[in-house]
């Protein structure tokens, strides 16, 4: 099984709308419907023809969805602030077969699909940042316990749109954080989970937070902090995988300033290059430690998620 992100924006027009007409039908589409104009395919060799025909390539978007895409895969979709995650199936559709509309919706392929809205609460960090990604449809790398939350999350959201994750023993959620892998963690870490945590983990060590300073068109660093012996900090926190590590030879310029600069990403290799003076990577161990003995810091969402995490492992033990 792979997981997709897939973008439904063809070029439509007027009061079409293509995103509605693929979830109100059950079904994951792409554009390029100008192929089918007086004309139809009934398989994939006499797609290839007519697109090639027209547009003079094979687009790697249809290529994906239609060749590539099995029937089982997870695609998941991010539309004006709402998630949806799909299974795919096998029916290929073309053309007129995909809606008498199909010309002005500009839907020109698609495939079967069954369709669940997730809450974002419930969308792992790595699907939240797969999902803006510029391409149309590409995959997303995801663990193999993710793919089980998510098909997890699919198979009850499928059969109750409005289910939830039970409570958990305190106790026992506690412990399954504490045998959890680290990279799992940050993997289902939304970049705004992540930087709560290290503020959170910084300010357990005296620093205070200058609220001024936390805004996103300050991209130099993500904030600003102070403490009683009237230092300075500035942080700066990076989720994800490549390109996401923090080189602290890089930061060396803002250390003659007279601020302590911390760094956290969750990059296999966060921090590549010499120490530098004045620049202090936190480990991902020093992290998780942290994490594992203040659980309270964890916001609402991600607990949410970690419940749904190792419900999906073993239902038995919770």
């Amino acid at each position: 099984m792979a997981t997709w992100k897939l973008s439904i924006k063809p070029n439509s027009t007027g009061k079409f709308k293509p995103f509605e007409l693929c979830k109100e039908n059950s079904m994951l589409g792409v554009g390029w419907a100008g192929a089918y104009k007086g004309i139809q395919a009934t398989n994939i060799s006499e797609a290839k023809k007519l697109v090639k025909e027209k547009y003079n390539k094979w687009p790697h978007a249809i290529k994906y969805l239609i060749e590539d895409v099995k029937s089982g895969d997870h695609i998941w979709l991010h539309q004006n602030g709402e998630y949806f995650l799909c299974k795919a199936g096998e029916e290929i559709l073309f053309g007129a077969a995909i809606h008498k509309d199909f010309m002005s919706h500009d839907l020109g392929h698609a495939r079967k699909a069954t369709w669940v809205k997730v809450k974002e609460a419930y969308v792992s960090g790595s699907i939240q940042r797969g999902t803006i990604a510029q391409r149309m449809i590409q995959k997303i790398r995801v663990t193999e316990k993710e793919q089980e939350l998510h098909e997890f999350l699919f198979k009850n959201l499928l059969n109750d749109k409005d289910w939830q994750p039970p409570d958990i023993n305190q106790a026992m959620f506690k412990d399954k954080i504490s045998k959890m892998a680290i990279l799992d963690m940050f993997s289902l870490m939304t970049p705004d989970d992540v930087e709560d945590v290290v503020s959170a983990y910084l300010q357990h060590q005296g620093w205070v937070l200058i609220k001024s300073t936390c805004f996103r068109s300050k991209p130099k660093f993500e904030f600003m902090m102070l403490n009683k012996d009237n230092e300075t900090c500035v942080v700066q926190v990076k989720s994800g995988n490549y390109p996401n590590s923090l080189p602290p030879e890089k930061y060396e310029q803002h250390t003659s300033q007279g601020k302590t600069i911390y760094l956290f990403s969750t990059n296999q290799n966060p921090y590549p290059g010499p120490d530098i003076k004045g620049v202090k990577p936190i480990t991902h161990m020093e992290m998780f430690s942290w994490i594992q003995k203040n659980i309270w810091a964890l916001t609402n969402p991600l607990k949410q998620r970690l419940w749904i995490y190792f419900y999906a492992q073993n239902r038995d033990c919770l």
